[in-house]
């Protein structure tokens, strides 16, 4: 069976997804690739390192396209391993042809998903806090995320956790020294010396922690559920904010019966924007189970839009009892009047759009400042596992401290401290981290 751990492999994939494009892209990883270059290319000299060639490549003397190749010589290669590079024409065909044909004649194997970053992980080229932000950029749909997991692929993150690191493995050289020493003099110096450095990592630690507000706003966006009473333009609104008609838009009232989501970029931020059902009295039961799930995503909301066409419509958001940031905002300006809301617009002729984006662009950076102010990293939630365990142990170490408990116990606690922070960018358990991490990515990668 074909493992991770088979580094002596020679591995292949595309990098680039399936499907018509200009170029597609083929990586190879493993030991002493210059041999293979020479067989693919038919070149009879050593190929360059660091170099880009337009070749022919060929396989058992059939010629399969005409490509640029590159050679990167390992350790100086993403994976830390030799590294070859085919950027053969676009189309499934030409790079599933060189690939299956590679394969065939035992040149290499195909890589598992995430190998590629697997052996960069494991020459030392990354450790696995990277790793996830490669993965995570794959998916990133928004600059201020992107920006943040490119921080942490540049080690950011990792330089601050390695630094707390140091001075865990500093405070426990500290406390096994102690250990040799009896005079009870030293003992309550040491106990106050220990107490004071764990509550400034404590510190450090709860600083990163506190930033998984941050990171869950800008990986998974802000909710802004879109409500009013059915016909008033909901729908409308949404397909106008999104550029492209994603709601069914009919005169007939409740023509919206669920929620209906999409997904835009506001200041930088993933934004979900929810078009909900209107909220009327009804008797049949489908628009009742619809009126509940409005109900529903206005508790999961971040931020609502009320749209309404006249003063009494009002009143339905103290029915609804939303407490939400709130947006009011005048449907059909263009026949309706009124000075109570926050906003008027018009769908006809594109009335009020500007200055709804402007005010829900405001509304959202003042959301996050709020709420996250200070955040300086991106974590995610395997991380904050982590950090929360960290912070959990460190706790307990201090009432230990506390209660003047043994120091070879504190001793031992604290070392444990070790182990535990090395689960976020250097876990003991290789086959763990494959299962939970390297096998979520793609093949590419």
């Amino acid at each position: 069976m074909v493992s991770y751990l088979d580094t002596e492999d020679v591995i292949v994939a595309q990098c680039t997804p399936a499907g018509a494009s200009a170029v597609n892209i083929i990586r190879v990883s493993g030991p002493e690739l210059g041999s293979l270059y020479k067989i693919l290319t038919k070149s009879k000299k050593n190929p360059t390192p660091n170099t880009i060639l337009y070749k022919n490549i060929y396989i058992n003397s059939a010629k399969l396209d005409s490509v640029l190749v590159s050679y990167f010589k390992g350790p100086n290669s993403f994976t830390g391993e030799d590294v070859v590079e085919i950027n053969c024409h676009g189309g499934d065909i030409i790079s599933k042809n060189i690939i299956s044909k590679m394969i065939e004649a035992e040149y290499a194997r195909h890589a598992l998903p995430g190998e590629f970053s697997f052996r960069a992980y494991s020459s030392g080229k990354i450790d696995v806090l990277q790793a996830e932000s490669i993965n995570e950029l794959v998916g990133s749909q928004t600059n201020v995320f992107t920006n943040k997991t490119m921080e942490n692929l540049d080690g950011v993150l990792s330089t601050k956790i390695k630094d707390i690191k140091k001075r865990i493995v500093l405070l426990s050289t500290e406390a096994e020294y102690d250990l040799d020493i009896d005079e009870e003099e030293l003992d309550a110096y040491s106990y106050k010396n220990m107490k004071k450095q764990i509550n400034e990592i404590i510190e450090e630690i709860d600083g990163i922690s506190s930033c998984s507000l941050y990171s869950n706003i800008i990986k998974d966006g802000v909710r802004v559920a879109i409500v009013g009473k059915p016909n008033v333009g909901k729908s409308t609104m949404f397909n106008y904010l999104l550029g492209f008609n994603r709601s069914i838009v009919s005169n007939m009232a409740g023509t919206t019966r669920d929620a209906v989501e999409a997904i835009l970029e506001i200041s930088g931020y993933r934004v979900v924007l929810i078009d909900t059902a209107g909220c009327w009295k009804s008797n049949e039961e489908i628009e009742r189970v619809g009126i509940q799930k409005t109900k529903e995503e206005v508790e999961r909301a971040d931020m609502v839009l009320f749209l309404g066409e006249n003063k009494t419509d009002l009143k339905l958001i103290k029915e609804l009892n939303i407490k939400k940031d709130l947006i009011t905002i005048l449907s059909k300006c263009d026949i309706n009047k009124s000075k109570e809301y926050n906003i008027s617009i018009s769908s006809n002729n594109g009335v009020g759009f500007k200055e709804l984006l402007t005010a829900l662009s405001t509304k959202i950076e003042a959301n996050v400042s709020k709420d996250v102010a200070g955040s300086k990293y991106y974590i995610n939630k395997r991380q904050q596992i982590v950090l929360d365990e960290l912070l959990h142990k460190m706790n307990f170490i201090i009432t230990q401290i506390d209660g003047l408990v043994e120091k070879d116990i504190i001793a031992t606690l604290i070392k444990d401290l070790v182990d535990t922070l090395n689960e976020i960018i250097n876990p003991i358990n290789k086959e763990e981290i494959i299962n939970n991490i390297f096998s979520s990515f793609c093949v590419g990668k």
